[in-house]
């Protein structure tokens, strides 16, 4: 069945591979090790994909809700629910689609880079959009910070990643209008194939300051940070 297998903090996680579906990459398993579920809290995945995020907060004792827009990622997170033996319930749609009332508990691992043209141009518009993050690179987290606090109460814990593949003095600051931030995770993350693969279009974009990556050895490097966000008093 080729199973893979992940671990986040002490939690196991098994999934099952399916077309169009990315298994959790460096990026994801990064953003994922910072968050803290609670037994009992309500929490929404935005973005479910596999469902690795709705796994593991159901493993820990969550009610556990998850949207996706793209068919294939609900049943594949659905199928994945089912070999882990736990349960949440699914919605199609963007962002919170038909989400109703508050969560204790939002994550969202969204597109969250720049792709170059060239690369687009190379697949297919459906599987671009699960880590296309448009023209600045932070088209979905922007849209995420703006409408996550209508699912919040005082208490509510948003967990946001800022990554400088994008726009990322740009996200920073559509967050601190709304939000107070703790710093939960900061690391280097090597960049992807198909970054130093285009650096003459990569390069311009960090010399002048849109986003940072930089080279060790031979190896192009970005940096990724986690946030906890709650909402300002």
């Amino acid at each position: 069945m080729n199973e893979q297998h992940f671990e986040i903090g002490e939690t196991k996680i098994v999934l099952l591979p399916a077309d169009g579906v990315w298994m959790p990459s460096v990026n994801g398993l990064f953003y994922a090790n910072a968050i803290k579920i609670g037994q009992g809290e309500r929490v929404l995945d935005i973005g479910t994909g596999s469902g690795v995020l709705a796994i593991m907060a159901a493993k820990r004792g969550a009610t556990v809700e998850a949207t996706d827009t793209d068919e294939r990622a609900i049943q594949s997170s659905l199928k994945n629910a089912v070999i882990n033996q736990v349960e949440f319930k699914t919605h199609f749609g963007a962002m919170f689609a038909d989400c109703s009332g508050t969560f204790d508990v939002i994550m969202a691992n969204l597109p969250n880079e720049i792709v170059a043209p060239s690369e687009l141009q190379k697949i297919d518009q459906k599987d671009a959009k699960v880590f296309e993050g448009g023209e600045r690179g932070n088209e979905f987290i922007l849209e995420l910070l703006e409408k996550a606090s209508n699912y919040m109460t005082s208490s509510s814990r948003l967990y946001f990643a800022l990554h400088t593949l994008t726009d990322y003095h740009q996200t920073l600051e559509a967050a601190l209008e709304k939000y107070e931030m703790r710093l939960l995770s900061f690391a280097r993350l090597p960049v992807k194939g198909f970054i130093s693969a285009d650096l003459d279009f990569y390069k311009p974009l960090n010399d002048s300051g849109v986003i940072h990556i930089y080279s060790d050895n031979g190896q192009w490097y970005s940096l990724g940070y986690v946030y906890e966000c709650k909402l300002k008093a």
